[in-house]
């Protein structure tokens, strides 16, 4: 269980550190858009797949992105992020999903303990993972928009209850 925190703890602090240097400003601002917020559908099933509570602005931003004002280019940056990192977030709660049913089948079917074990291991991996790229997605909202239309992101979602 030690390992496990400890490998959790550095996981978490090696990838929160999320300044970019001026090389990876230019790659990200070629980087082709593929995916849009309008695009995105629905995800709220993924909310329990990661480690800690989970900040979902999409639906927000969706809703109200004319009334927060937000111009081409912020939209651009954020939409940069989707394009990039989305599917990879939909892949790993899908597999966590998976792993936790195959969790449940082992514990209520008298499973192997080690199977268990590194099961329990690989779902907390993969949690955390997750968990940083909703890190990272919120700092990619927060960089995009200024300070004024990022609190009133805020408390619109705290409205809409994200």
């Amino acid at each position: 269980m030690k390992k496990l925190l400890i490998f959790l703890s550095l996981v978490l602090s090696m990838s929160v550190a999320f300044s970019q240097t001026e090389q990876q400003q230019q790659n990200q601002e070629q980087e082709e858009i593929t995916l849009t917020i309008d695009q995105l559908n629905d995800d709220s099933w993924m909310d329990s797949y990661f480690l800690t509570k989970r900040f979902n602005f999409v639906p927000v931003l969706k809703k109200y992105k004319n009334q927060l004002g937000l111009t081409d280019e912020q939209l651009k940056a954020i939409n940069r992020f989707y394009s990039k990192y989305y599917s990879k977030m939909v892949e790993l709660a899908r597999s966590i999903r998976e792993k936790e049913d195959q969790l449940n089948d082992l514990v209520l079917n008298g499973g192997d303990a080690k199977k268990i074990r590194d099961l329990i291991v690989e779902i907390a991996k993969e949690k955390a993972e997750l968990t940083v790229y909703n890190i990272k997605e919120v700092r990619t909202i927060q960089n995009a928009l200024t300070k004024e239309q990022f609190e009133k992101l805020k408390n619109l979602a705290e409205q809409s209850v994200i």
